[in-house]
This record gives C-alpha cells, structure tokens and sequence, in this order.
C-alpha cells in the first residue's frame, strides 16, 4: 500500500492503484482550492455574515447551530456550482468526465465533541463506505476548508483494507436511511438515535493515519478503506468537503476493490443518486 504525492492528476492507472489500496495526496490541484473557497462564502452566508468560522460553536446555543449547519449543508449539496467545480476537478486529474458519476457534493461540521457530535455534526465510528452501500469502485475524495492538526482530521486505518471486521452492515438498510433516517440529523442533538453500520469489535489504532492537510489539499482514497471521524476536542470547528467518484464502466462490470466484510444488501438504492459528472443528470442504474 502506497502514498502518492502530487500524482494523481495524469495518472492513467490511478484508479487500479485506488483499488489495491493507494492513497493519493494532492497539494496543487485548483479545483479542490475553490471548492474550500466557495465553502467558506457559503459558511458565511448560512452563519447571517460571521467570518471566524471556526469558532461559530462558541457564539450560540447547539440548536441555533445544527439550524444554521442544517441549511448550509442543503445549499451546498445543490448547488450548481459545487457541481461544476468537481466537473473541473475531473478535468484537472486529466480524466474523462464523460466515463464518471458523482455522489452529491458535502460540507463537513465538525465542532468540539462536547458541543455536539450527532445529526448533522455525527462522528462517524471507523467504517467501510461499502457498509453503507457504497460500491466497490468508488472513489472517495476528502478535503479541509482550513489547516488542520491531527488531532482534527480524519482517519484511515489502512491495516485494515484487505481485512475483514465483524460489523453490522448486514442489518442496516440504505433504503430507509435515505428515505427516512437521512433528514432525521436535525433532530440528533445530545446523541445518536440513527442506526449506522458499525464495527463489532474493537478496532487496533496502531496502523491509523491521520493526514493533516492545508486547506484545500485532497486526499484521494477507496471508499472500502476503513476510515472515520477523529472526535474533535479541540477549540476550533472543522470543516472539510468531500465528493464520492464511481467510475460507470467499472461499476458496470464489477471492478473494483475486494469486499471482504460488507454484507450491505440495497446497494443499488444509492444509485439514483449519482450524477453524471459531464451533464449533471441522474445515474438510471446498471440498465441504463
């Protein structure tokens, strides 16, 4: 298993070496720069004006804060020009935006673990996206708004990639959390009602990595690594972007990652979710 520095774009066999595990790190790409950029306009916008973003948490009560993530998070999923610039970033990686599908664009919020933790700011537990239905060739893309220490980021646990963990992944079902669970995250305030995919046993942290990045330096991983939300228990708010790649002939034919625990049933629940990342229409699923 590799980290590739500054070697995504170009790279013609990147989406083998994301497969097999590789971690890509990107610190000159423009795309994932205005994607933070247009995040903080947005932060702005949603918090009526306030620019220190990253103390917002400790400028009101929690429940004016989740309102206030809850609309951010709304307009930045929709937004056509959050669209746009994963089109460019599609481009800037020197691929072809025709051969790709996009999951909806996201704004991360994640402020001290004590203030809140749940609903629209949840700390994810280590865990495969492929748990959650995601398929086996999708490419996760993860970026923060502001530098970031360690003890703020994300992490991936790639000891992990080709071992497989108890989990709950076989009794959880994506149609319901779509349809369902989903707009419920306003409503997790003091704690987690929401059923997830979890892991169930404990997870050893001697192989973690936690990337601290700069603003707007991407990270370019498979969504079957496991990985999850360091707990944030530092004075400052996190926020980061992320966007989830699927390449259509890969997903198509199958390729991708080897699942070694998932036992996710709905998968293709998710697909009317995906975009075409060169017109912006909806996926139509596997029999398009």
């Amino acid at each position: 298993m590799n980290l590739f520095i500054n070697q995504l774009q170009n790279k013609k066999d990147f989406r083998k070496a994301v497969y097999s595990g590789d971690i890509f790190l990107n610190t000159n790409l423009q795309a994932p720069v205005d994607l933070c950029d247009f995040a903080r306009h947005s932060i702005t916008a949603a918090f009526k004006g306030e620019t220190d973003h990253q103390a917002l948490h400790t400028m009101m009560p929690v429940e004016e804060f989740v309102t206030l993530v809850t609309h951010l998070k709304g307009q930045f999923t929709n937004c056509l020009e959050v669209k746009e610039m994963i089109r460019r970033f599609v481009l800037e990686i020197g691929a072809d935006p025709a051969e790709y599908l996009f999951d909806v664009p996201r704004v991360r919020v994640v402020p001290n673990y004590n203030y809140l933790h749940a609903g629209v700011s949840y700390a994810y537990k280590p865990h495969r996206d492929t748990w959650y239905g995601g398929s086996d060739c999708q490419i996760n893309t993860w970026m923060p708004v502001y530098t970031i220490q360690p003890d703020q980021t994300m992490m991936i646990n790639p000891a992990y990639f080709a071992a497989p963990v108890k989990n709950s992944s076989a009794d959880w079902n994506l149609s319901n959390w779509i349809n369902v669970q989903r707009s419920l995250a306003k409503d997790n305030v003091k704690e987690e009602v929401r059923v997830h995919p979890v892991p169930l046993e404990d997870i050893s942290t001697a192989s973690e990595i936690r990337i601290a990045a700069n603003a707007g330096e991407i990270i370019t991983f498979s969504g079957s690594h496991l990985h999850g939300t360091v707990p944030n228990y530092t004075a400052q708010t996190r926020f980061s972007v992320d966007f989830r790649l699927v390449h259509i002939a890969d997903l198509l034919a199958g390729n991708g990652a080897v699942n070694v625990d998932s036992g996710a049933k709905d998968a293709e629940a998710g697909f009317k979710e995906l975009i075409h990342v060169s017109d912006f229409s909806h996926f139509q699923g596997v029999n398009q």
